[in-house]
């Protein structure tokens, strides 16, 4: 954690101002120490991400860093207060899959943002300060800060650490470990926010859409990619019936086998087909999206991509109305709605100046 990262953070209970306790330093970092707030709330920072969770989504903190908590040991008393509560099924799932696939996936390497932003100007993110809800192994942070950016990356899950450590020499990135419901910033300092591919994993998407806005800056902008309701999409229901009862290693075993059956006869056919003199202008246009897209990439992503659609306990599809409706409620102006292909919604808007 950068010392200036403090100057944005907030108890995610109660908003007050947080104190900051080093137990360690690495480089310019703190690598290991503690946040307090006056309400009495104390967050671990852990390998140099401060988990700024609010109870009982902290109960896991203590199995899954052993060390730290053995070496400060105090810190125990305040996390079991949580997990006498105990996590929700689905937010434990959650947790579970996403920290997995981002841990094992964590070299994913998948250069889609140019296509995530193309709609924004092309000096979009110079200069400004913005957040990544849903940050994963981290790839979109870094990609947005070469862009000029500083980025703040939150995620739910121990993909914390992956991101972290992919941009442990990124001066210009921050990584902490939050929930969407409870996040832990001042209200109006972000001049952008997105979220990519994340929000409709949620419980409650729109409530952690219209948990956003607020903390835009005036003439601040927030956008979002969420899946389309699309009858590929609908279908593959059929195979998370299955999936959603497997371990990860097992879900693993079953994404590379769908990986393999999908580049194997639909991606490489095409390959084929699109390189022949005559028909492969035709093959090239008429073609689905999606085959076009995995063209161009390994099949390391393909097999990601698979893990991920079939590990996340939740999925929502969404129509046309229902993201009017979104729009609606988010207190935003000049919002736009678009499909893009036939699978996502791409939503923008931006706070009145």
């Amino acid at each position: 954690m950068k010392d200036r990262l403090l100057q944005w953070l907030v108890c995610p209970d109660c908003a007050g101002g947080l104190t900051l306790a080093v137990y360690r330093r690495q480089d310019n970092e703190v690598n290991e120490g503690t946040l307090q707030c006056q309400c009495g709330q104390i967050f671990p920072i852990i390998g140099g991400v401060p988990r700024l969770l609010c109870d009982p989504l902290s109960r896991n903190l203590p199995r899954l860093y052993p060390d730290f908590f053995q070496r400060h040991s105090d810190l125990l008393e305040n996390q079991a207060k949580s997990a006498a509560i105990g996590v929700s099924t689905g937010n434990k799932a959650t947790i579970d899959r996403f920290g997995y696939e981002w841990l094992h996936f964590s070299d994913y390497n998948c250069d889609n943002f140019d296509q995530f932003v193309a709609s924004l100007p092309a000096e979009f993110f110079n200069g400004k300060l913005g957040l990544d809800v849903g940050c994963g192994a981290g790839r979109h942070v870094r990609q947005a800060s070469r862009l000029g950016a500083e980025v703040i990356g939150i995620d739910l899950s121990h993909a914390v650490d992956a991101a972290h450590l992919n941009n442990i020499d990124n001066d210009r990135v921050h990584i902490v470990q939050a929930d969407v419901y409870n996040l832990p910033f001042n209200n109006g300092i972000f001049q952008f926010i997105y979220s990519l591919g994340v929000l409709h994993h949620l419980p409650d998407p729109e409530r952690g859409y219209r948990a956003l806005p607020a903390l835009l800056s005036k003439g601040g902008s927030l956008f979002i990619w969420v899946y389309a309701y699309a009858l590929r999409k609908v279908a593959l229901e059929l195979l998370r019936f299955i999936s959603q009862r497997l371990s990860n290693h097992n879900v693993r075993r079953m994404a590379y086998l769908c990986n393999l059956i999908d580049y194997g006869i639909f991606i490489n056919t095409y390959r084929l087909l699109a390189n022949l003199p005559l028909a492969g202008i035709s093959i090239k246009r008429h073609s689905p999206l999606r085959v076009k897209e995995y063209a161009n990439y390994g099949f390391s992503v393909g097999y990601t991509d698979w893990f991920d659609r079939l590990s996340a306990p939740i999925t929502n599809y969404y129509r046309e109305n229902e993201m009017q409706a979104w729009l609606q409620h988010g207190g935003l102006c000049k919002t736009v709605l678009r499909l893009e292909g036939d699978s996502w919604w791409w939503l923008y808007g931006e706070r009145k100046a």
